[in-house]
């Protein structure tokens, strides 16, 4: 049987000898994990993000491996307007599965496209400023600020639900009705809108006539008899009329009292409306004035706190990167111990390859000097018995001779004035001048009688190098 922990097999029993895990029961939370999986898919199909995040949640709580359901989690809270909760599981993720893994592409996607993130990070912030509002009783601004996240995000729908419960405030019962069927058509369960829309949900309509009445001036029947206040005069009476003085003086009298009464009352009056209505002019637009001051004010503070925010993020995002790093380059230094102390040096010195200390635990720094303390020395001797039998054959296998003398130097050049460091310089420059590589083998006696002055090859090295020059 195959242990699904750690992928050892073993002969008999529920239980894995080598991890220790009962082999029914984790299988078993696997299965319900997977479970809950599926059956998110199928909430997911209907609209229903509130289920399919619970059913996520209870799958990652239960197999913290399973990166599919993680994955998704990420994918639904970014939908939503979740923005740090996302990125928290798809790092994750990344870390668990680190190949054709999903999540990878997404952080990808999200740190490209830098203008999405912008927005989403300024709906959050807005937000956030919207609830403050609201705790200080200002719920017009509130209002305000809220449909501006949401015209940066339309799915934000914790914005949509804080903007139905302004309206509610505001008892604007019909805007507060849209709202809410506008959140349940992102999310079907959400439980927020649909009390909101419980409590709001208009009965259906009786009826639908209006009374309409007549006009006031409609309700009388117009008269025939037209009425003029002119009196009709004939030829034979306007013979008859006269004008006389007093009439005369009394019209300039009454035009001199209608122009005082002009002059007195109703010039100052519209010079005292004029001035009213410049007034309230001047007042709008000294308020428009401030209006886009504090605009201008608030555009300059969103964008600082916006490039502060995404750098926040950046950081955030290298600090785990750098985190997850180091732990794998800790689990390559301590398989190769492992393999180190199974007498396996190849591999373990294969294992251990190039990895980078900087920034590593000391204990772990220190076991990865130990693997090449213990495996250079022992390795450079194998490969040099190797190429020195090949070298002496009969006849010498010259091509074998070279590559594990250069294996032997690949060890051997980390352990400084040790004397097989020198035979293995020695050897090898024997061994390209006999293949006719001369310039690799005056490298190799050059440096063999530079590092290695009294070595006991050395009077050897200098009568061949003299003699191929």
């Amino acid at each position: 049987m195959t242990c699904p922990n750690c992928g050892k097999e073993y002969s008999y029993g529920s239980t894995c000898p080598y991890c220790n895990v009962d082999t029914v029961l984790f299988t078993g939370t696997v299965r319900t994990s997977d479970t809950l999986y599926n059956k998110a898919l199928g909430k997911i199909k209907v609209s229903d993000l509130s289920g399919a995040v619970d059913c996520l949640s209870k799958s990652i709580y239960i197999n913290k491996n399973n990166t599919q359901a993680r994955n998704l989690l990420g994918l639904i809270q970014y939908e939503i307007g979740h923005v740090g909760e996302a990125l928290k599981n798809w790092v994750i993720s990344c870390g668990l599965q680190k190949e054709d893994n999903p999540a990878a592409t997404y952080i990808e996607t999200i740190q490209k496209n830098s203008r999405a993130l912008e927005r989403l990070n300024d709906s959050i912030r807005i937000y956030n400023q919207a609830l403050n509002d609201i705790w200080q009783k200002s719920d017009d601004m509130a209002i305000i600020k809220l449909k501006q996240a949401v015209d940066l995000n339309p799915k934000f729908v914790d914005a949509l639900n804080l903007l139905s419960f302004c309206y509610l405030i505001q008892k604007d019962k019909s805007r507060a009705l849209s709202t809410a069927e506008r959140v349940l058509a992102i999310d079907v369960n959400n439980t927020i809108a649909l009390s909101y829309y419980n409590e709001l949900a208009p009965a259906p309509r009786i009826g639908g006539g209006k009374s309409r009445r007549k006009p006031a001036a409609a309700a009388s029947e117009p008269q025939n008899t037209p009425v003029t206040p002119y009196k009709k005069v004939v030829l034979h009476e306007r013979r008859n009329v006269n004008f006389h003085i007093e009439g005369i003086l009394a019209l300039v009298i009454g035009v001199v009292i209608t122009l005082g009464v002009v002059f007195v009352l109703v010039l100052p009056a519209l010079d005292r409306g004029q001035a009213v209505q410049m007034s309230d002019m001047q007042e709008r637009l000294l308020q428009t004035e401030e209006a886009f001051e504090y605009y201008l004010q608030e555009r300059d503070q969103t964008i600082t706190e916006q490039q502060g925010r995404i750098n926040r993020l950046e950081a955030q995002v290298d600090e785990w990167a750098q985190m997850y790093y180091a732990q794998e380059r800790t689990f390559d230094i301590l398989h190769a111990f492992e393999l180190l102390r199974d007498g396996r040096l190849r591999e373990a010195v294969d294992a251990l390859g190039g990895v980078d200390m900087e920034g590593l635990p000391p204990d772990i720094a220190e076991r990865a000097n130990e693997i090449r303390a213990v495996a250079y020395p022992q390795l450079a001797q194998q490969y040099f018995s190797e190429g020195f039998a090949a070298y002496h054959a009969r006849p010498p296998d010259l091509e074998k001779a070279r590559v594990d003398f250069e294996r032997a130097h690949r060890y051997a050049r980390h352990l400084g004035d040790n004397p097989l460091r020198g035979d293995v310089l020695y050897y090898l420059g024997w061994t390209y001048s006999r293949l006719d590589m001369i310039e690799e083998a005056i490298e190799y006696f050059e440096r063999m009688i530079e590092d290695f002055p009294n070595h006991r090859y050395t009077w050897h090295a200098q009568n061949r190098l003299n003699a191929i020059r």
